[in-house]
């Protein structure tokens, strides 16, 4: 992985927080940036759709009879000039899918950059109570995002590494794309967590029965 990859996510300033923006708006924000992520994943999809509809042609056409180069002929035969073009169409749709990555690359940096926004509404606690807001639950939130986020996009840049170098194949890398694991492994988490917390104030007397089918 590049370690310039890392630097950008550690070298962010914090700035202070605009009198007009609200910790609610934050979190808004944050909101916001992982929607955002979510379409930019789900657009990258497409493009890894065509990485394998080309490299289904390209397997078909190496099935194909070669015809010798001739003078007539410099380019080959269908075989072999169809083999230039698919490679072509392959290239053109990994170079989408990295900026795809790249799109959410950017979703995640101005995640990190909220981080520090949420961190300095800690020193002034009562301007986002004033709103109802606990500032170490946001902070606490976005957090969660940041992280969920950034390890989707490590392990989405490590796939593309792997097909690009075929450690893998395109069915493989298809597959390991179609769905965002890391994201949906800290969801799933966020989702234990806040049943855990629900149970145990329903035993305490909490007022809230809660029952796992």
């Amino acid at each position: 992985m590049d370690p310039q990859y890392y630097t950008q996510f550690n070298s962010a300033q914090p700035a202070a927080p605009s009198t007009n923006t609200s910790l609610a708006q934050l979190l808004h924000r944050a909101d916001v940036l992982s929607t955002a992520f979510n379409s930019h994943h789900s657009s990258s999809f497409n493009n890894v759709q065509s990485v394998q509809s080309a490299c289904t042609q390209l397997q078909n056409l190496l099935s194909l009879p070669s015809t010798p180069v001739t003078r007539s002929r410099p380019e080959g035969g269908m075989k072999e000039r169809g083999m230039v073009k698919v490679q072509e169409v392959i290239e053109e749709a990994l170079a989408a899918v990295r900026d795809d990555l790249g799109k959410m690359e950017r979703d995640v940096e101005q995640l990190n950059a909220l981080l520090f926004e949420a961190d300095l509404f800690l020193a002034t606690p009562g301007t986002a109570l004033q709103h109802g807001l606990n500032p170490r639950e946001a902070l606490t939130h976005v957090s969660g995002l940041f992280a969920q986020y950034q390890s989707e996009l490590i392990r989405l840049r490590e796939v593309l590494a792997d097909f690009t170098t075929e450690e893998i194949q395109v069915e493989e890398f298809v597959e390991e794309w179609r769905v965002m694991k890391e994201v949906d492994k800290g969801q799933e988490a966020e989702l234990s967590d806040l049943v855990d917390v629900l149970g145990s104030w329903g035993a305490t007397g909490g007022g809230l029965d809660v029952e796992m089918s």
